[in-house]
């Protein structure tokens, strides 16, 4: 993976530290929830590959023009190649993937990687991960995470699985570069809700982050 593609998506997330998973793929609302997260300053979502029509969906949000779409989910070469063919920006594996970096490499797009131990947190930085992702974050919860960011303060972190927005605060004083959630910035917008709220939930998330950091 080439540094700029790594230190590109490393600075897009760091400026707007929230990524979005959009965990339902299926639903018609994918593309007018990714505009919402847009203008709400998301600069970064995920879309996970997790029914055969999730690729229609990363195509659908990227021709919004939105904000950076990801694929996540990605476990081998072909599903990278796919992925980039509907436009993702970047992909997002759940755990340290060799082959899958390897072909993001050639493919000439960043990866979030999947991590939780610190072996695999080196692996994954050493093989080219833009960011490291732990996950599922929830079982080492803040603690665990800032053990991480104090070994190593060189690899950018982001904590996903089972984030909610009482404990977000508390992961980046722990030295998260970012982190990502769903529900807490989507909410049921997915399910029928109602789109516009998103824009809302996502910029008050938003504002406490920021405000927060500083």
């Amino acid at each position: 993976m080439a540094d700029e593609h790594r230190t590109e998506l490393a600075a897009a997330v760091a400026a707007s530290p929230l990524i979005a998973m959009l965990t339902e793929p299926d639903s018609p609302a994918v593309p007018v929830v990714t505009e919402e997260l847009g203008k709400a300053g998301i600069r970064a979502v995920e879309i996970t590959l997790t029914s055969p029509n999730a690729l229609d969906a990363v195509r659908r949000s990227v021709a919004t023009g939105a904000t950076l779409v990801g694929a996540g989910t990605v476990r081998d070469r072909e599903t990278a190649r796919h992925a980039v063919d509907a436009g993702a920006h970047y992909l997002l594996t759940p755990g340290v993937l060799p082959d899958v970096l390897d072909e993001a490499g050639t493919l000439g797009v960043p990866v979030v990687c999947g991590a939780f131990t610190t072996t695999e947190v080196m692996e994954a930085w050493r093989l080219g991960a833009a960011l490291v992702k732990l996950f599922p974050a929830r079982l080492g919860g803040p603690a665990y995470l800032a053990s991480l960011t104090m070994a190593f303060g060189d690899i950018p972190i982001v904590p996903t699985g089972g984030i909610t927005a009482d404990d977000l605060i508390d992961y980046f004083a722990a030295g998260a570069h970012a982190a990502a959630l769903g529900r807490p910035l989507v909410g049921d917008a997915l399910r029928g809700g109602n789109p516009a709220d998103v824009r809302h939930r996502a910029a008050d998330l938003l504002a406490q982050v920021h405000a927060a950091r500083v």
